[in-house]
């Protein structure tokens, strides 16, 4: 259950403290929350506070790849357990720490052999020092760049981040001589495209460089930018709800996008992204992500496959953000390929929910009562619209007021066309 070992280890020296069967816990846990991982997401988020204590919630999210909400209730039902203390940062009590380390001082798992490297932290890529002089005028451009648009779902990723995005291209040979399209910008991943460009020559400079986006804002904001970098780009509004304009389909060697963190989001921007590359295979497409449940991340990994991309690298956390605080500020990198058989998915008009707040008013989810295993739906359209109801009134059928949501039933997919 832990990766390294599959049992948890009990080695007390104060036979005070009671041997604990931290996987009868762990299951407990998952029950009491719900969690779709099952007693495993329990254990990873164990893991990393027995290796990294005292922790932040923020950072477990991050590590344990679950979002920040679901490790507060998961940590909340630990202390109720007794295996996490009640103190802030999040780390062991004593009988926790020996169940799990088989030591009952703090510290233990610090000094666990670990292969990541030390140099780029598992991420892949490190900025060199020539480069990481960019840093200043990416910090600059951000400090006018408009507000985020939460509607829109839109973070802002650090400068950091944009560098890295530069440099994957750079490293995958989709920079130099390419035609780019960026399907939103709001991370001004085209600001770090014009300052690479002028600090590496040629060998960092695009045919094309092309931005589309649906903020008008965000777009008078880019054209600035760009023209005081002395970068030629083609700033597009558009939505992305419809099909691309037909003088950008097939014009792209490589496609970059930060879609909404929704299965329609990954389903549209994925679409958009295979019309717009050239046909054929050998394009790329640089496709960030935030880490989802199980079920959700199989949906879009399948998208992938049935739109004919071939998954060439996935880099965890490659990403980070400012204020993304439920997904712990971070997402994942996926480099794609297309093939011969690439084909988008959604071709014509879109009008279902996309964004992350509208995802979540569409979707009614049941509860299963605790008592009596009775499923109840909550949400619009249901007898309770939410939680908050059911609980107030009491399972119908036994008068429980502990109600475990279930996943979302899976449904047709939306946007085909």
């Amino acid at each position: 259950m832990m990766g390294e070992d599959t049992r948890w280890p009990v080695s007390h020296r104060d036979h005070d403290i009671p041997a604990m069967d931290v996987d009868a816990v762990a299951a407990e846990v998952a029950a009491a929350v719900g969690l779709a991982e099952g007693p495993a997401g329990v254990a990873d988020v164990l893991r990393v506070i027995a290796r990294h204590e005292p922790v932040a919630a923020r950072e477990i999210s991050r590590r344990a790849e679950l979002p920040v909400p679901i490790v507060a209730a998961i940590c909340n039902e630990l202390r109720k357990r007794g295996v996490v203390d009640r103190a802030r940062p999040v780390r062991l009590t004593p009988a926790g720490r020996a169940g799990l380390t088989g030591q009952e001082s703090p510290g233990a798992g610090r000094d666990a052999l670990t292969g990541r490297c030390p140099c780029c932290a598992g991420l892949g890529l490190v900025v060199p020092e020539p480069v990481a002089a960019l840093t200043g005028v990416l910090e600059d451009a951000a400090l006018g760049v408009p507000a985020a648009k939460l509607e829109l779902d839109q973070t802002h990723c650090t400068p950091d981040t944009k560098l890295r995005r530069v440099l994957a291209m750079h490293e995958a040979g989709a920079l130099a001589g390419q035609r780019i399209l960026l399907l939103g910008d709001d991370d001004l991943v085209s600001v770090a495209l014009a300052a690479f460009a002028g600090h590496a020559g040629s060998a960092g400079r695009p045919r094309r460089v092309t931005v589309v986006d649906c903020d008008p804002d965000l777009l008078g904001y880019l054209r600035g930018e760009l023209d005081a970098l002395g970068l030629g780009a083609e700033l597009i509004e558009h939505d992305l709800r419809d099909p691309l304009p037909a003088a950008l389909l097939g014009g792209f060697d490589v496609v970059c996008t930060d879609p909404p963190y929704t299965v329609a989001g990954a389903e549209l921007f994925l679409s958009r992204a295979v019309s717009g590359l050239a046909p054929g295979a050998g394009g790329h497409l640089f496709f960030s992500f935030g880490p989802r449940r199980p079920t959700e991340t199989v949906q879009v990994q399948r998208l992938m496959v049935d739109m004919g991309l071939a998954i060439r690298s996935l880099t965890p956390g490659f990403n980070s953000y400012t204020g993304a605080g439920i997904l712990a500020g971070t997402s994942h990198l996926y480099r794609l390929r297309s093939t011969q058989d690439s084909r988008p998915v959604v071709t014509g008009r879109y009008d279902g929910p996309l964004y992350s707040a509208q995802t979540r008013a569409a979707a009614a989810r049941p509860y299963r009562c605790a008592s009596c295993g009775a499923v109840h739906q909550v949400g619009p359209g249901a007898r309770w619209a939410q939680i908050a109801e059911l609980k107030a009134a009491g399972c119908p059928a036994c008068g429980g007021t502990v109600l475990r949501p279930q996943p979302l039933r899976a449904g047709p997919r939306a946007g085909r066309s």
